[in-house]
């Protein structure tokens, strides 16, 4: 497998590099391109553009929430970039898919002025159901294929109990970028939150280094989460397979390599270099 990229997320929270370092990191660990979370916020876009030159790397695509995008699209398509994806929101039925995907709609007309294609990237709660269809169908089949396109995390979806290669195939023609997160186990879809209700982000208080402090009861969830990190080839996914369908669905898939958490007590870089060998040596 070629042309590997990096969703710079996957450096983890606690992480001290800039998005300077982790763009130059990412070449040297032997990923092809980045794809951003908003590490570039507050950076002049010539800064990033540079970064991206000497390291010989290519930014192929960004996580950007819908209330962002009007404001990061110019930007990112300085950079390059051509597909920009909502990484999450809140829906829990048929009419609140069909809220996100009018939402969808609305930003992959203003992206079409950039070149850049509009998309969505899942976790498992998009894979409830209402009237015996997944949320994330509503959404897709009420998307336009000439502007909206999607990116299956197949780690959240086998996580959900999904089989990524018969949902990608159900959906042909749609997908323009996979997530490479490797699994574990499948623990089902989380509960699917109301647009009207959306849940709040946990707030921490902060160390002395300005670092949060988890209580006891949120570490051990996350905990439990980290063990559905596996080593890249070691878990439920197929990414063989993965690969061929999507390959045969539509031409110039991007694929991304994002991972949660570390495992075996190894370094986050270091269970990236593994990710990406593994990939390269067995795709």
């Amino acid at each position: 497998m070629e042309n590997i990229n990096l969703q710079l997320y996957s450096f983890g929270h606690d992480c001290n590099l800039s998005a300077v370092e982790k763009i130059k990191c990412a070449a040297e660990m032997g990923y092809s391109g980045v794809e951003f979370a908003q590490d570039y916020k507050d950076v002049p876009v010539e800064d990033i553009k540079k970064a991206l030159s000497e390291a010989g790397i290519k930014a192929v695509s960004a996580h950007v929430p819908f209330e962002m995008m009007g404001e990061h699209l110019p930007y990112l398509a300085e950079l390059g970039v051509k597909f920009v994806a909502c990484p999450m929101t809140s829906f829990c039925d048929a009419e609140e898919a069909k809220e996100v995907a009018a939402e969808l709609n609305k930003w992959g007309n203003e992206a079409k002025k950039y070149g850049i294609t509009i998309g969505y990237h899942n976790h498992t709660q998009e894979f409830n159901k209402d009237q015996d269809k997944y949320l994330y169908d509503w959404v897709i089949e009420n998307t336009d294929p000439e502007t909206v396109a999607f990116e299956i995390d197949c780690g959240w979806a086998s996580a959900a109990g999904i089989d990524p290669v018969e949902y990608i195939n159900q959906h042909a023609g749609r997908i323009a970028a996979i997530h490479i997160k490797e699994n574990g186990a499948v623990i089902g879809p989380d509960k699917a939150s109301s647009r009207k209700n959306p849940p709040e982000w946990p707030k921490f208080e902060l160390d002395e280094d300005g670092k949060p402090i988890f209580p006891p009861e949120f570490i051990k969830m996350m905990q439990e989460r980290d063990k559905l990190n596996v080593p890249t080839g070691s878990g439920i996914v197929d990414w063989r397979a993965v690969k061929a369908a999507a390959d045969a669905q539509r031409d110039g898939v991007i694929y991304v390599v994002e991972r949660e958490a570390s495992y075996d007590g190894k370094s986050r870089i270091d269970c990236l270099k593994e990710d990406v060998a593994w990939l390269k040596a067995n795709v």
